[in-house]
């Protein structure tokens, strides 16, 4: 009898874990930078499209064009100073904390513990390693690949950084990403023929400085009649 509760303790425990394991997301810049979260809590897409208004004196509004927007993408990720935060205990204390004053304060003194271990042994603590990367990347206007739980991004912008911090939250870092897609154009030159060569040069000949010209009144204008 006593191997059957132990049994479904374990699947307990198991399914516990299962449902408190956030998924992580990893974000990939173009020059090698890799920034991996610890937990990501959230995934916010948009998507628009952008529909023309011309308005006219009279009728409805001339809606005659549309294009799409770049695409946008904010991700809510977690870091934490905690050592082991991996652990299945750590994982079991995190949620229990949602419902316990008590367990909070003992997770909040674990974090404590690790903070001032990074502290005494003069190493960055993962919080802040992933905050400078983020900085840093966003500074620099890294060009980023993100992959979400729905879809794959390309040429992402980090546009903002939104973080908290407070008496809670000293040695973790819950952080608001805001991502925004880049639409690459491509260019290039080509060769001009000699406007001696050209039928029309006036028309595709290259452009030639012609000193300064000012303007003058059009024929057949009446003046006067200008305000």
């Amino acid at each position: 009898m006593s191997n059957i509760f132990g049994v479904a303790a374990a699947a307990g425990q198991f399914a516990l874990q299962l449902a408190i394991i956030k998924p992580d997301r990893s974000f990939s810049g173009s020059d090698g930078t890799s920034i991996v979260a610890q937990v990501t809590v959230e995934e916010m897409h948009d998507d628009d499209t952008e529909i023309t208004d011309h308005p006219v004196e009279q009728g409805a509004t001339i809606s005659d064009h549309a294009f799409v927007m770049p695409s946008g993408l904010v991700v809510t990720a977690g870091w934490s100073d905690s050592p082991n935060n991996s652990s299945v205990l750590n994982q079991l204390l995190g949620a229990a904390a949602n419902t316990s004053p008590v367990i909070q304060a003992v997770v909040g003194a674990v974090e404590f513990i690790g903070g001032a271990i990074n502290l005494l042994s003069g190493s960055q603590s993962a919080v802040n390693s992933a905050y400078q990367a983020l900085l840093t990347a966003r500074a620099n206007r890294v060009l980023f690949s993100v992959s979400t739980a729905r879809r794959n991004y390309q040429n992402m912008l980090i546009k903002g950084l939104t973080l908290t911090t407070d008496k809670n939250t000293e040695n973790a870092m819950l952080i608001r990403i805001t991502f925004r897609q880049i639409l690459m154009a491509t260019t290039q030159t080509v060769t001009v023929p000699d406007s001696s060569v050209m039928a029309n040069p006036e028309q595709n000949g290259a452009t030639q400085n012609m000193g300064t010209t000012y303007p003058v009144p059009a024929p057949n204008i009446n003046v006067s009649a200008l305000p």
